[in-house]
């Protein structure tokens, strides 16, 4: 599968994923101004599903506040 986004942030999200996995951690993200981009990467790392959670996209101030 060709990566959609950079090759240097694939390789920060595994350096992420690697970490969380090896430390026995879960990951949830909130993201307002990355827009999803930090979900994005971390599922572009094979095998993110042993570590990532889930990640909530809340970009308008509305959506903040709910």
């Amino acid at each position: 599968m060709t990566p959609l986004l950079p090759e240097e942030l694939v390789a920060k999200a595994t350096e992420v994923v690697d970490a969380n996995r090896a430390a026995g951690r879960r990951i949830a993200v909130a993201e307002s101004c990355t827009g999803g981009l930090v979900c994005a990467a971390l599922t572009e790392v094979p095998g993110s599903s042993d570590v990532f959670d889930s990640g909530f996209v809340t970009y308008s101030n509305q959506a903040k506040m709910d």
